[in-house]
């Protein structure tokens, strides 16, 4: 089935199933944005081969990579597409490693690595929440640029979600951590894993109970669900890290965002606070830095927003934030992940709507947006 759904989806997009075209905008509310930054359409996906996009990521030779975990409509496997710099193609680049327990693969937070192999997040939460989901690395001929094999790397993960580099180290978020407690809080976090410590198989991380004795632990998350939003707790979702190796990460079911100051020594301060005001920051899905602006670009999932924090001044605006829209003429709809590409910022919308969220659709039109900054 995932073989015969993989060739027809190749063979549909290189038919011209995937659309680039400028539609004419619909009337929407955009909360008095500022029209420099109205996003437009970058890439349109027909059909449900692609019908619930999420990560980025790109390479040194500036091709991306859109993670495509497919919750919707699982006939179609979860892949790695890749778009091509030189010509602006997509194709699949790989199919998502199978999880034997869940027979499914869902690739979601992506970065390549610094030994230029690409490495994802494996969501399997939504199929089980016993410690399927994993960290993988798809390892990449240097020669061709073509995947040889997927590999597991980091193990025992309730829901792997964004994924990071520093200093050798590999970071990354887990949002649940599925533990009782009577307030209702959620709590997620963060860990790093030395690349070293691949050598020998997969890290194994401990259990949720376990947490604060797990070497790879580096700081968590509390989310106390807002109202309206169907008691959602999710915690610790996007997560990017400065010049200065300090970490930002952000909790989905309310939108705070911390930072993690990095030492001298190398170590991490325990999570600092930056924002919480839900009335205009109300959930934070993935985050992406940009180093020429030393800022942070934050999706909004639930405002159909997205939000910049200025890391020297410390202080939080809006680019852009818009109604419900199915995002045909490139509007956000339910923006899960940015990317700085050159010098401008491709917005991944994630269509599958939750409780409380703005989009309140999961439609047939499947989008990434573009914003000139």
């Amino acid at each position: 089935m995932h073989t015969k759904k993989l060739t027809t989806m190749t063979a549909f997009l290189l038919a011209g199933g995937f659309m680039a075209l400028a539609l004419p905008a619909r009337a929407v509310d955009t909360f008095g944005s500022n029209e420099k930054y109205r996003p437009r359409l970058f890439a349109r996906f027909a059909g449900d081969f692609v019908n619930v996009p999420d990560g980025m990521t790109q390479d040194a030779d500036g091709n991306l990579y859109l993670s495509v975990p497919n919750f919707i409509n699982n006939l179609y496997p979860g892949c790695i597409m890749k778009r091509a710099a030189g010509t602006g193609e997509w194709s699949v680049f790989v199919t998502g490693l199978i999880n034997p327990d869940t027979n499914r693969g869902c690739p979601m937070g992506m970065e390549m690595g610094p030994d230029g192999n690409l490495y994802y997040c494996d969501n399997q939460y939504f199929n089980s929440k016993d410690y399927k989901s994993r960290i993988l690395k798809v390892v990449i001929c240097p020669c061709t640029g073509k995947p040889v094999k997927i590999v597991p790397v980091v193990e025992n993960i309730k829901l792997a979600n964004a994924i990071r580099f520093y200093g050798g180290d590999l970071f990354f978020t887990d949002t649940y951590f599925d533990l009782d407690r009577k307030d209702g809080i959620g709590i997620g976090g963060v860990y790093r894993v030395p690349m070293k410590d691949f050598a020998n198989g997969p890290v194994k991380l401990l259990p949720k109970p376990e947490f604060k004795k797990d070497k790879y632990f580096v700081g968590n998350s509390e989310t106390k669900p807002l109202p309206g939003r169907g008691g959602d707790n999710s915690g610790c979702d996007g997560l990017c890290i400065d010049r200065d190796g300090n970490l930002f990460f952000g909790t989905f079911g309310s939108g705070r965002f911390y930072t993690m100051a990095r030492k001298a020594d190398g170590s991490y301060g325990k999570p600092e606070l930056l924002m919480e005001d839900p009335a205009r920051f109300a959930c934070c899905d993935g985050i992406t830095y940009d180093p020429c602006r030393h800022c942070v670009y934050m999706t909004d999932s639930a405002l159909n927003a997205v939000h910049k924090w200025d890391v020297a001044t410390k202080t939080f605006s809006t680019l852009w934030r818009n109604g419900d829209t199915d995002g045909a003429d490139g509007l956000l709809d339910q923006p899960c992940e940015p990317i700085v590409w050159r010098g401008k910022l491709v917005v991944v919308n994630f269509d599958m709507a939750f409780p409380g969220l703005t989009n309140t659709e999961n439609d047939k039109v499947h989008t990434l947006s573009v914003i000139d900054l």
